[in-house]
């Protein structure tokens, strides 16, 4: 890890002395004689993170290189705070409070110059110190990712379920054959008991995903519990996949009310409850009077490292005790991994067979040893010198001690590139079991600075690349997956997070506040992470002039006062990233102007009222999220903000008259932004050409013209949201339906008619209508866009009573939906329509009498949600006796609510 923070110190400097010139001049070359002493030193850390775990010489030679890095980081920073919170008013009382502040420049300069020096010459010791440690040979090469590697598998890293499970096959049986056990009609507990790293959730989901499963019960959900449970949170998380709620309404229910409505929900069908990850007893006593027992079959699962959760669970229920594999099956699953060949024969070069046995035997028959030293090996050089290095390095045995497990995965950690060790540690901020917004994460890794620019690449485009070596790695799950095969949200086992926790908290990377009495020493950590409250950490009131990053997971409802805020910003001013996600705050304090250094702000659902004028002072601020607030407007100072990139709005207007020049040249994502009352923003969005991603509210129709001509200019446009209530004319409608580089377009208004298919670009990929009260059948043109993946049809955009889908119509679609159609009173279906189909949503469309015929030859077709339909129609899907079962039979998974 020392490698990584040098290299990004170096970075640092190197971007500050061609930004800081002026400012820099008297001690510009000292400046640059760190860097360069830094530079040369990082080429003896590429071995040394490894080498410090057996050698206390190397561990303190690696800890001084880290603590002069993050202090010359400091040095610089605050000198700079210092020089940018000079007054900038014009005029006489301008120059004399510039005056004022002209002796305390000087100061500063002459202090930063001694820092310097300092500094200069703590490196030169530490530089020399490798000969008196005897450590001087330090370095070599490593087997690692390369960043060209990296730019050839751009966007060609198809992620599939995982098809390599070996040794589970009677587990399997036994596990479904327990389940569908009509033998045994009362709501039993099945628990899969075994330590870390078994294959307990792997199991889990293989059982839960079997199509007898799916067609056995009407309702499937999956929640995870963990360590540091919320029973709330866990309601919740069964309210959303059993009641098919969102997140907040269900937290605006009254406790007892959701748990009487699940409960009374799920009396009437047979359902089956996964509870992954549960680690004591009190979190199924929390939730166990949600599951009724109405004998009809219904059963909860478990997976569990502890015995004893299981036996209180149900003790009348046998443990299904997880075993071990065997030495052919650890084998066969290391063959897999280590030889990434398609097919079933999977050879093994005799030179490094018995190698490849040797180190699997240290596994122990651990399939998540077994998985993550497999796939180091697959990115390792097929000879035995190399082989032979990893055996000497897996020097462990394996117990029940979860520490030999962590020196295990400890092997990945040290094969990653310098560049992906902070991303693979940031995982560590993020609560337990998570599902993490990949979104959301690849702006916080920019925003801390672990993305440097490559080449014509955006920094999100190469923030993207390193999560997918991630997962290429084993290091991180993909938790869900977008239309496009993209990553939606991710996550880390619980081991691996582990990990990622030990590592940081040794190079002072990060802390978590995680108890709500106690405050852990946070003097020096770079970042923390609040899961109890930030009252918890206001309270202690600890001094942290380091502190770069703070994100807040908090679990309660808390409010601050103003003066809290104040005290909280003005003692960590170097901040870069501060996210407070649901935290409540109605006005942020002006101190915060003065948090130069900020990258990232995460307002979302704080209740925040108003952004201040003063809001341009945040010049390096790059992503500023508003959504979920009660923020009408935004000052037009935003536009002098040369380093925004991602502005996060809902439904928010710009004030103001347009500004003759802008600095936000970079913006990429303005979503959504009201334009009531702004007439001028349709002729200024063609200056935006940087944007990827656009929404815009309002009544647009008097400025279509204006809007269409922006639209031709902004050349990377790759995500549309046009929402209001005025007609989308038709040239308006042509245009957009035009332009090549759009793949997400979200439209609601009403539309005439939609352009014939030949004037339709090809490269759309997800469209989702809405209100555009549509009379002709939007299928006659839309099933012949050749790379559509997903449609949305909501809300009464269609008004017509029938809609066909023809023989080889939607190709390439991938999820259907049909919400709220009031009038749809027929839905055909030829053979060979839909051949890609894996999900089909219906709901709300209660004139539709039944299920098409031809559903039975869409063999692709892997899920079926039935939500707010007639009670007539949900009765001719019933398994084996509804009218419809035949035409659905074949699905694995059929919801119906």
């Amino acid at each position: 890890m020392a490698e990584a923070i040098v290299s990004f110190v170096t970075g640092k400097l190197s971007d500050l002395l061609i930004e800081e010139v002026v400012s820099l001049y008297e001690v510009h070359g000292q400046v640059d004689s760190i860097d360069r002493e830094l530079t040369r030193i990082q080429c003896f850390l590429k071995d040394a993170d490894v080498k410090q775990k057996g050698d206390e010489r190397v561990k303190n030679w690696v800890r001084d290189i880290r603590d002069v890095a993050y202090d010359a980081e400091d040095v610089i920073d605050i000198f700079i705070s210092k020089l940018r919170s000079r007054p900038k008013k014009p005029g006489f009382i301008g120059f004399i409070k510039r005056s004022r502040f002209f002796f305390s420049d000087l100061e500063a300069r002459h202090k930063l110059a001694k820092e310097i020096q300092s500094i200069k010459i703590r490196i030169h010791e530490i530089s020399t110190s490798r000969v008196t440690y005897g450590i001087e040979n330090i370095g070599g090469e490593r087997g690692s990712y390369a960043c060209d590697r990296l730019i050839e598998r751009r966007r060609s890293s198809p992620h599939i379920d995982d098809h390599d499970i070996i040794g589970f096959n009677e587990d399997i049986k036994m596990l479904v054959m327990r389940l569908l056990d009509q033998k045994t009609p009362r709501r039993s507990v099945i628990s899969i008991v075994g330590m870390g790293g078994l294959g307990k959730t792997t199991l889990a989901k293989k059982v839960y995903n079997c199509n007898d499963v799916k067609r056995h019960f009407d309702v499937c959900a999956w929640v995870y519990v963990s360590q540091e449970y919320s029973g709330r949170e866990l309601l919740n998380e069964i309210g959303k996949k059993v009641l098919m709620i969102e997140k907040g309404i269900l937290a605006s229910m009254n406790r007892d009310d959701l748990e009487e409505k699940l409960s009374r929900v799920l009396s009437k069908k047979r359902y089956v409850i996964v509870m992954d990850d549960i680690w004591n007893i009190e979190a199924w006593d929390d939730l166990k009077a949600i599951f009724p027992d109405v004998m009809n079959g219904s059963r909860v699962l478990f997976t569990t490292r502890n015995r004893d959760v299981a036996i209180h669970g149900d003790p009348r229920s046998p443990i299904h005790e997880l075993r071990f594999l065997n030495d052919a099956e650890s084998w066969k699953l290391f063959t897999k991994k280590a030889f990434l060949e398609e097919g079933d024969s999977i050879a093994c070069p005799p030179e490094l067979e018995g190698l490849g046995k040797q180190i699997v035997a240290k596994c122990g028959g651990l399939p998540l040893a077994v998985v993550i030293l497999g796939g180091l090996l697959s990115r390792k050089e097929k000879a035995p010198g190399v082989w032979l290095r990893v055996l000497r390095s897996v020097d462990w045995q394996l117990t029940h001690d979860p520490k030999q497990l962590m020196e295990i995965l400890a092997l990945s950690y040290n094969d990653l590139p310098y560049y992906l060790k902070p991303c693979f540690l940031y995982f560590g901020l993020f609560p337990e079991d998570s599902e993490i917004q990949v979104g959301k994460l690849i702006l916080l890794w920019i925003a801390e600075g672990f993305v440097r620019q490559r080449g014509q690449e955006s920094m999100e485009d190469v923030a993207e690349d390193f999560l997918e070596e991630l997962v290429d790695r084993s290091m991180i799950q993909v938790a869900a997956k977008r239309h496009n095969g993209k990553i939606k949200t991710c996550r880390i086992h619980d081991l691996l997070r582990d990990l990622a926790l030990s590592e940081a908290k040794e190079c002072k990377f990060l802390q978590i506040l995680e108890n709500i009495n106690f405050c852990p020493s946070m003097t020096s950590t770079r970042r923390i992470a609040v899961h109890t409250t930030l009252e918890t950490y206001m309270h202690f009131r600890q001094s942290n002039s380091h502190l770069r990053s703070m994100l807040c997971f908090s679990r309660y409802d808390e409010f601050h006062r103003r003066d809290q805020w104040t005290s909280l910003f003005r003692s960590h001013k170097l901040l870069r990233v501060v996210d407070l996600e649901g935290v409540t705050a109605h006005v942020l304090p002006k101190e915060m102007r003065e948090l130069i250094h900020l990258r990232y702000l995460g307002l979302k659902n704080t209740k925040l009222q108003r952004i201040p004028f003063s809001i341009d002072n945040l010049r390096n601020l790059q992503t500023l999220d508003i959504r979920g607030t009660k923020i009408s407007r935004v000052p037009n100072e935003i536009w002098k903000m040369q380093s925004i990139r991602h502005l996060y709005l809902h439904k928010t207007a710009i004030t103001g008259n347009p500004p003759a020049y802008v600095s936000s040249m970079n913006l990429a994502t303005l979503s959504t932004v009201s334009i009531y009352g702004n007439i001028w923003i349709p002729n200024f969005f063609g200056k935006l050409t940087s944007l990827r991603k656009l929404g815009i509210h309002g009544c647009f129709g008097s400025q279509a013209e204006a809007l269409s001509k922006s639209l031709l200019k902004l050349i990377n446009l790759e995500n549309f949201s046009l929402i209001g209530t005025d007609p989308i004319l038709e040239p308006t409608l042509r245009l957009i339906l035009s332009l090549f580089n759009i793949h997400k377009l979200y439209l609601s208004g009403p539309i005439e008619k939609l352009p014939e298919p030949q004037h339709i670009q090809p490269n759309l990929s997800k469209l989702s209508l809405k209100m555009s009260q549509l009379v002709h059948d939007p299928f006659t043109t839309l099933e012949r866009l050749p790379n559509l993946r997903m449609l949305k049809l909501l809300s009464n955009s269609f008004s017509g009573r029938k809609m066909v889908c023809s023989s080889d119509g939607f190709p390439r679609l991938y999820i259907l939906e049909l919400q709220d159609l009031d009038n749809l009173e027929e839905w055909r279906v030829e053979e060979g329509a839909l051949p890609s189909l894996r999900r089909l949503i219906i709901s709300g469309c209660e004139e539709l009498k039944m299920l098409p015929e031809g559903l039975q030859y869409v063999t692709s077709l892997k899920e079926l949600v039935v939500e707010d339909m007639p009670e007539t129609f949900v009765d001719r899907i019933e398994q084996d006796n509804g009218d419809d079962w035949n035409k659905i039979q074949h699905i694995p998974s059929i919801v119906r609510m």
